[in-house]
């Protein structure tokens, strides 16, 4: 009986240091950790798995065989940190079974430093399949045009040149897969969601009416796809609401965030025939778009503006999906990709040197966080209120 009682603990310790490391990148966040997104990083989920696990498994070295799979029910710790999806899952279990692995008497060593060096060896290539940000400021923004603000770049050997739509995979009102890529020659507009998104609702009717001048037009199409695991809240608006174009849902709201660098949502991405993408901001700038080929192909084609002469450039960022702002007049009620284009177009006209969002208040309205807000233009620096 005491044999079996001193098992469960070490058992209950080894997933208890699992969650350590796990807590503690979450504690130091954005304070200490100069890494931009690094919750975005599959190497950073990588090790924190590894390191988890190997400490479990010194714990648990003299514990039989059979009870070790139940440490692997940590791994329900990366759900929150969006890390439970295919393939990443299975290299999140890999790094889990060699950190126990190695850490067994019963193998010989030769296999465990096989293991070892096989498991740094998918480190140091995930390592360097993402670019790696630094934070050279208190934030680290970006523009409209998706240039780094206050980031320093120390490598970046991913192909984005390509500018390719990811081959991600959805599902439709009757669970058959569709992808995107079957659309070929064709201009599509995609615009994703969330039925518990107020901004997404509000956004809408706008939406619609796009979709109504454009629908003559057969060589464009209209797509909604959902980043929602409810299917019984969608499948309803759907049938309530009758929305133009087709509808789709994420098979892995997780995946397809991180693949197209979603970080707050409604957001829309315009898909030229060529498949060739580029996120999109305000609605009624797809106006000119839609009705324009050669727009289009030099929207998507154009490079990012050079602002090395802006000093300062403060930007609206999402850090929750219910990002919403208002003027200082409290008229006008913006989303981010709104009021950041209102930012890019101060700056190209009267070309200040600093351009300042203030954020004057913030309060909470059910599911959105409201920013009451305002702008400054200076030649000279100038020190805000924090």
């Amino acid at each position: 009986m005491k044999k079996s009682f001193i098992t469960i603990l070490k058992l209950v310790a080894g997933i208890v240091s699992i969650i350590i490391p796990f807590k503690v990148f979450q504690l130091l966040g954005d304070n200490l950790i100069i890494i931009h997104n690094y919750d975005k990083l599959k190497w950073v989920a990588l090790i924190i798995c590894a390191i988890g696990f190997y400490i479990s498994g010194l714990i648990n070295r003299k514990t039989p065989l059979k009870f070790i799979p139940f440490l692997f029910l940590s791994l329900l710790l990366f759900y929150p940190m969006r890390c439970f999806y295919f393939p990443l899952i299975v290299f999140l279990f890999l790094f889990a079974t060699i950190s126990l692995f190695i850490t067994r008497k019963e193998f010989h060593k030769k296999y465990k430093i096989s293991s070892l060096l096989f498991m740094v060896g998918l480190f140091i290539y995930f390592l360097f399949s993402q670019p790696l940000i630094i934070r050279e400021g208190r934030n680290i923004n970006e523009d409209f045009d998706g240039n780094l603000i206050n980031g320093k770049v120390i490598w970046n050997f991913s192909k984005e040149k390509n500018h390719q739509f990811p081959n991600d995979i959805f599902l439709d009102t009757d669970n058959n897969e569709v992808k995107l890529q079957a659309f070929k020659n064709k201009t599509i507009y995609v615009s994703f969601w969330a039925t518990w998104c107020k901004p997404c609702l509000l956004q809408k009717p706008e939406l619609e009416k796009l979709k109504s001048h454009f629908k003559d037009n057969s060589d464009i199409i209209f797509i909604d796809i959902i980043l929602d695991d409810s299917k019984p809240n969608w499948q309803k608006y759907i049938d309530y609401n009758k929305p133009q174009g087709l509808q789709l849902r994420s098979k892995n709201p997780a995946k397809t965030r991180k693949l197209l660098k979603i970080s707050g949502i409604p957001a829309h991405f315009i898909i030229s025939p060529k498949g060739k993408f580029k996120a999109l901001g305000p609605i009624p700038l797809a106006y000119d778009l839609l009705s324009n080929s050669i727009k289009l192909d030099e929207f998507i084609n154009s490079k990012p503006e050079d602002i090395s002469k802006f000093k300062t450039v403060d930007y609206a960022r999402s850090e929750y999906a219910g990002n919403e702002y208002y003027t200082t007049d409290g008229k006008n009620r913006l989303l981010e990709a709104q009021i950041n284009n209102i930012l890019d177009t101060i700056r190209k006209r009267e070309n200040p040197k600093f351009v300042y969002l203030v954020i004057k208040g913030t309060k909470q309205d059910n599911d959105s966080i409201i920013h009451e807000v305002s702008i400054r233009l200076s030649d000279v620096k100038i020190k805000l209120e924090e």
